[in-house]
């Protein structure tokens, strides 16, 4: 009886996998085929284009990169539409129409960059200079390439008349770089039924490559990220003379405020997302990271990790909150002891962590002193996007077909981004940049010397569109 029962079972794997096979292959070929040089060709020069535009945030004017990118739309006939919070800060919504009742795709980005300071660069931040297979600009990676990404998608449907079953948007906004309040959280407030997706892409996860030591390339695609909690901190003393050594001097009080505060940096917690994630790329490593990764949840586990294979710093900052001094301010005159003492503390909270105790406890730790703390930003609550469904399916699918070796782990992001404020409305908003960035690439980021290789962009519009293609293209 096996003899015969395992030629069957053996044949009929062997045709419903063929009929997937097909299946896929039927729906590849249904679909235009695009002259990829020439796309990546034009995209360059546009992409160099934009980056010249100088969209320094502050104070985030990026009302001349926008109309650029909104006469290249209108020339296609594609749909555009723009709106301005503030003087100068202009987002750009654009959209190819699907049918009516089937909520669209939303691809995200942000004009606005960080400052640079133009003499500690190669190359000119905002000449777009190509050097050695790179573009250099602010900007080139956060988040302006995304954009170009997008923009290509969006024109290539066009172009070829690809028939959708769901429409497709594009929302380019300014002032991610300072908390997003006059860019996509002004929109959400604002405008909600210009854009109003079934779910979003936007900037929070890439590949990396060897990461954590495992062959190949991972792509952390952001489900979550740590709220925002940023912090203004003021002490007052007595000022006077700078030859008399006081006590009461505020400069003295902040530092060691300060110092109580920083070396206890919050406990270890591990969150559902990041166990998920390390759970899913366990059996990938040796011993006895497979088993640590495995099992943080038990003593000692996690300690053990952080030693080993988990040391990286922007790993170890996904578990626990944190406090980061950022900004420190006081005094005018080497001989004057001033009044006020200042510190800027970029604080970032895991999902779950009560605000309210996370305050208590840092005021405790300042200790006495006339301390008074201002939130410059607050945090929020936002739940993760779901790890199944729809839109996660697709990003594993184009991972799996458009880059070689390569896995996707659900990942949550240190840094903010606009996608807390869809998550915030119930929208699956993913952080998922389809390139592949070593860490001195990552370091460059909102750094020196930013810049990302033409061979990335090519990869990044090709996964763009085939992402866009199977997440909205009709099928027949």
């Amino acid at each position: 009886m096996t003899r015969l029962v395992l030629p069957i079972l053996r044949a009929v794997a062997i045709a419903t996998i063929s009929s997937l096979i097909l299946a896929s292959s039927s729906f590849a070929q249904s679909a235009p085929q695009i002259d990829w040089n020439k796309i990546d060709s034009e995209a360059l020069d546009y992409y160099r284009a934009y980056l010249r535009f100088d969209t320094t945030n502050p104070p985030s004017n990026t009302a001349a990169a926008i109309a650029y990118l909104k006469a290249i739309l209108d020339k296609e006939g594609i749909a555009t539409e723009t709106f301005e919070s503030k003087p100068g800060m202009v987002t750009l919504v654009a959209r190819i129409p699907g049918p009516v009742g089937m909520k669209p795709l939303l691809l995200m980005s942000h004009a606005d960059v960080v400052p640079t300071v133009a003499a500690n660069w190669t190359h000119h931040p905002f000449d777009a200079d190509i050097k050695d297979g790179y573009v250099w600009a602010r900007g080139s990676i956060d988040n302006k390439a995304h954009g170009i990404m997008a923009l290509m998608t969006v024109l290539a449907l066009k172009r070829n008349h690809v028939e959708l079953r769901r429409g497709v948007e594009m929302m380019v906004n300014p002032d991610e770089e300072a908390g997003g309040d006059n860019g996509a959280t002004w929109m959400v407030n604002n405008h909600w039924d210009a854009i109003d997706p079934a779910f979003a892409f936007n900037e929070g996860g890439e590949g990396a490559p060897d990461w954590l030591g495992i062959k190949g390339t991972t792509f952390l695609v952001a489900v979550s990220e740590k709220r925002v909690n940023w912090l203004h901190v003021t002490v007052r003393g007595k000022g006077g003379h700078g030859s008399v050594p006081k006590p009461d001097n505020p400069n003295l009080i902040l530092i060691n405020a300060l110092h109580r505060l920083l070396e206890k940096q919050p406990p270890i917690r591990i969150t559902k997302i990041f166990a998920d994630a390390m759970d899913s790329i366990a059996p990938l490593e040796p011993s006895p990271a497979s088993f640590q990764l495995a099992h943080l949840d038990q003593p000692g586990v996690a300690q053990a990790a952080i030693a080993g294979v988990l040391s990286p710093y922007q790993i170890q900052a996904l578990m626990r909150d944190t406090i980061s001094l950022t900004m420190l301010n006081a005094g005018f005159k080497v001989n004057v002891v001033p009044t006020v003492a200042e510190a800027g503390l970029d604080c970032r909270l895991l999902p779950g962590t009560d605000a309210d105790a996370f305050m208590k406890r840092l005021r405790d730790l300042l200790g006495p002193g006339d301390f008074k703390i201002e939130y410059i930003q607050r945090p929020d609550d936002a739940p993760p996007s779901p790890t199944s469904g729809e839109a996660w399916d697709a990003i594993k699918r184009v991972v799996a077909s458009d880059f070689k070796d390569a896995r996707v782990v659900p990942w949550m992001t240190t840094g903010g981004t606009d996608s807390r404020v869809l998550r915030a409305k119930g929208v699956p908003a993913y952080g998922f940049v389809p390139v592949i960035l070593g860490e001195g690439e990552v370091a460059r980021i909102h750094g020196d010397d930013e810049r990302l290789s033409i061979d990335n962009l090519n990869r990044g519009i090709k996964a763009t569109y085939d992402l866009t293609i199977d997440l909205c293209a009709a099928r027949h």
